[in-house]
Parts: structure tokens; C-alpha cells; sequence
């Protein structure tokens, strides 16, 4: 059992150096990732609600499985955003977090409160401690 520490340790620096070329953001990537994203959210958004209008219900619903599947992939790099590793600049994370929220239905800044304890447990604690004698 010993002997096998040093080889987990080695594995874990070996791991290491060959994932740290990815530890950084590249805006070419970022901007790929986005594009490969939303552009083909958008096309079939666009054809989920043509198709409504001209098909039926079937092909709509068809259609809404890879859709979900797209806005699944924003609302991760949305989650990327919130951790500043999708661009090298605050701002621009911020910016694109918040925009992709108005999709996914997720506020954005919501969790960005220096704060970490959830709202959830802050009012049960605070329900607690009115409760008290």
C-alpha cells in the first residue's frame, strides 16, 4: 500500500503539467465554444417556433430535444462565466454570464455575493434563531 503513494503522487504531477496548457482561457476557443453554441441554439430555436407555426406540435417537440441540449451547453459556459474562466476579462464573463442568464433562466449575479452560505440555509438559520426562547 506504501509503495503505491509515489506512484499516485507522480501520476497526479504528470496529469498536472499536461493539463496546465488548459488552465487559462483562450479567446479563440471561447469564442469557438460560443459559436458552435448559439449559433445552432438559435437555428433551431427558430425552427422549433416555424415549425409550431407550419408542422404541428410532433416535429416542435422533436426538435426541442437538441435545443435543450444547446441551452444545456450555454448554462455551462454561463456556470464558466460565474468562475472568470471563460475569458481572461471580469467583465467580459460578467457580461456574457448575464446575457445567457436571460436564456436560461438563471440569475447570473445570484451567486456572486461574498457570502457562501446559501439562502436557503441563511433563512432556515435565521428562522431558528426567531424561534429561540
Amino acid at each position: 500500500m506504501i509503495a503505491a503513494v509515489p506512484h499516485a503522487i507522480d501520476d497526479a504531477r504528470r496529469w498536472t503539467k499536461l493539463l496546465a496548457p488548459y488552465r487559462e482561457p483562450s479567446l479563440a476557443r471561447s469564442l469557438a465554444e460560443l459559436v458552435v453554441t448559439a449559433v445552432p441554439f438559435a437555428v433551431l430555436w427558430l425552427l422549433m417556433w416555424l415549425s409550431l407555426r407550419h408542422a404541428g406540435y410532433g416535429l416542435t417537440l422533436l426538435l426541442a430535444i437538441p435545443t435543450a441540449g444547446f441551452l444545456v451547453r450555454l448554462f455551462m459556459i454561463q456556470h464558466d462565466c460565474g468562475h472568470g474562466s471563460f475569458f481572461h476579462r471580469r467583465w467580459a464573463n460578467d457580461w456574457l454570464g448575464r446575457a445567457i442568464g436571460v436564456l436560461t433562466l438563471t440569475a447570473y449575479d445570484h451567486g456572486a455575493t461574498p457570502s457562501t452560505t446559501s439562502p436557503a440555509a441563511t433563512s432556515t438559520s435565521a428562522a431558528l434563531a426567531t424561534s429561540a426562547p
